[in-house]
């Protein structure tokens, strides 16, 4: 499966001090400095990282101001980072955890990202991308 088939990645600002290590993980708008940052639990996420954030020249992830990220909006299928320990099965609602990967339940907290796609799945290892189709992601 291609990464996010179909869509192009989008640039935008981090929050000062947040690091983007990779693609998948799951990013939200942080309202006051009206930037992003990696999902925490219970909150709504916007778009998908498409790869690593800014580097300074040593090739150290920045966590300086002004570091960018490029990100896939959600709508489509996008694979995403799972936390540790999760189950997925064909069907399946995926849910937006803590520091940008998902889960397989709600804690009573966490927003719909959107519904698994892949085959059934045994359990994951943090950072295991997982297909889901981010077209109903809670917006609310």
């Amino acid at each position: 499966m291609v990464y996010a088939e179909g869509a192009d990645p989008i640039s935008a600002v981090l929050k000062t001090g947040t690091t983007v290590s990779g693609p998948g993980l799951c990013l939200v708008n942080d309202g006051t400095s009206n930037t992003l940052d990696l999902s925490a639990d219970g909150e709504i996420a916007i778009g998908i990282s498409a790869g690593d954030s800014t580097r300074d020249v040593d090739g150290t992830l920045s966590t300086a101001a002004g570091a960018t990220v490029s990100f896939y909006p959600l709508g489509g299928v996008l694979m995403v980072q799972s936390e540790a320990s999760q189950t997925y099965t064909t069907g399946l609602l995926v849910y937006v955890g803590a520091s940008g990967q998902v889960i397989d339940s709600d804690d009573h907290s966490s927003k719909v990202l959107g519904i698994y796609v892949g085959d059934g799945a045994s359990s994951t290892s943090a950072g295991d991308l997982i297909p889901v189709m981010t077209a109903g992601a809670a917006t609310a």
